[in-house]
């Protein structure tokens, strides 16, 4: 990319729809990048008609249309994208899963478990697999059951056999789903042989430690779970690479240092950013201008996050040997969606909190890492109902047991949220959460998201 001033004139001088966006905020086109109002997926996106937001407000170079989620409430965008666009997609994405997994070297089995249709990240790796797949250079095999997961096992547990490797490309909460699904088949899964290349959401540390025993690899093995970040919106941001997964298990385990970096007891997702995009944090979150047919310039991805510094990290800790070295200038982290909480009469209750406090429950309680969250209104009452999903049978003493685990869970996590709630509920007379449990079932592979928060 040309530096962000000249790229921002250029988007000026040809993108119709960006220009009448200025002028709906009274900014005049000469204004400094700096002083370019952000953009979001309502205020310009939704706003005006894609064709307007093209290049030379013109489809004439698109090869492909998707969308973003389907799942998002605030609307569905359809992304056109041109050839450029994805042009280094299919070899980068060849290069790390050699680099990562020896895609190169040992036999693979490739399970496709996300949303196809024209969800950008599902019908885009889908398609690379199969390309890379279908040139017969590498020894690995496609298979594309999407979100039918119960399908997804009954293929694994057919085929695994005659494989050294199985790599389930799928969303961080498929894992349960799918590990779930796996133990009810009772089948042996040799030790070290899955690993869940994910999309789509935040995951922690402790997660990525817990599939690593879980499926048997050294407790340090950095891909068993391994993710980049972006979106349909604004395509590939940043990837983990052995360095940055490293520096996060590091953080990751010092109480102290993931307060004093983060000022949070977890630790956000660690990246390497793409060099074609230009990444501003702003009140906290994350700002992005990058180069497509639907070039973006300011755009505010409403995800959470911040910038580390390479030479303030050498400057501020002793990190393990050699780590250093091997980290890029700038890493990026991302902690999830910055509205990814549970506004709780105006106490913000973080999921990803609520998610590590249900995995860090005994395994006689057999979370499957799958709960939804419901907001309810009853008259002027609002209500939270929680369901979670348990491997097994419900019953009435373990639904207590989950109920009253929460609670306390949320009065020792706040001391606004347990006032307010033992006052409240004590006014009306009625608990203001709800939990019920729900037995984990094969149809439970059609949920994409962990959490659903309406």
């Amino acid at each position: 990319m040309d530096t962000v001033e000249s790229f921002s004139r250029q988007v000026i001088e040809r993108v119709p729809g960006y220009r009448r966006f200025l002028a709906s905020h009274g900014v005049s086109g000469s204004a400094p990048f700096k002083e370019l109002p952000l953009l979001t997926k309502q205020n310009y996106l939704l706003e005006y008609p894609i064709e307007e937001l093209c290049w030379d407000g013109s489809l004439q170079d698109c090869h492909l249309i998707g969308s973003s989620s389907g799942f998002s409430k605030s609307g569905s965008v359809f992304w056109p994208k041109r050839p450029q666009d994805e042009a280094q997609y299919l070899e980068t994405l060849e290069q790390m899963l050699t680099l990562n997994y020896g895609i190169d070297r040992k036999r693979t089995l490739i399970l496709c478990c996300m949303a196809l249709g024209t969800w950008f990240a599902g019908v885009t790796i889908t398609s690379a697999f199969r390309v890379i797949a279908a040139s017969g250079r590498l020894p690995i095999t496609v298979c594309t059951p999407g979100l039918n997961l119960a399908e997804a096992v009954e293929i694994y547990a057919r085929f695994y056999t005659n494989f050294e490797q199985v790599l389930w490309i799928t969303n961080p909460s498929n894992i349960g789903l799918i590990s779930a699904l796996i133990s009810r088949k009772e089948l042996e899964v040799p030790p070290g042989s899955c690993f869940f290349p994910v999309v789509g959401e935040y995951f922690s540390e402790s997660f990525r430690e817990a599939q690593a025993l879980r499926y048997q690899h050294a407790p340090d093995t950095p891909f068993v779970v391994w993710t980049g970040y972006g979106s349909a919106d604004t395509g590939d941001i940043g990837a983990e690479t052995a360095a940055t997964i490293r520096l996060r298990k590091f953080i990751h385990a010092d109480s102290t240092l993931r307060q004093q970096l983060f000022g949070s007891d977890d630790t956000p997702m660690l990246l390497a950013t793409n060099p074609k995009a230009r990444i501003e944090i702003l009140d906290g979150q994350i700002v992005v201008t990058k180069d497509q047919l639907v070039p973006l310039v300011r755009y505010n991805t409403g995800d959470e996050g911040g910038l580390l510094h390479k030479a303030d990290l050498a400057r501020d800790l002793v990190l393990p040997e050699g780590l250093l070295a091997e980290l890029p200038e700038t890493v990026l982290f991302v902690r999830g969606r910055a509205s990814n909480a549970i506004i709780f009469y105006g106490t913000n209750l973080n999921v990803q909190d609520i998610n590590q406090h249900f995995l860090g429950l005994p395994q006689e309680m057999r979370y499957s890492g799958l709960f939804t969250v419901r907001r309810v209104t009853q008259g002027e009452v609002t209500l939270f109902e929680f369901t979670v999903l348990v491997e097994g049978a419900v019953d009435p003493a373990l639904t207590e047991r989950y109920h009253a685990s929460l609670l306390q869970y949320l009065r020792g996590q706040s001391l606004e949220f347990e006032a307010k709630y033992a006052n409240l509920t004590r006014s009306i007379g009625e608990d203001l959460i709800k939990l019920r449990l729900e037995e984990l079932t094969a149809t439970t592979g059609t949920i994409k998201h962990r959490y659903i928060i309406d």
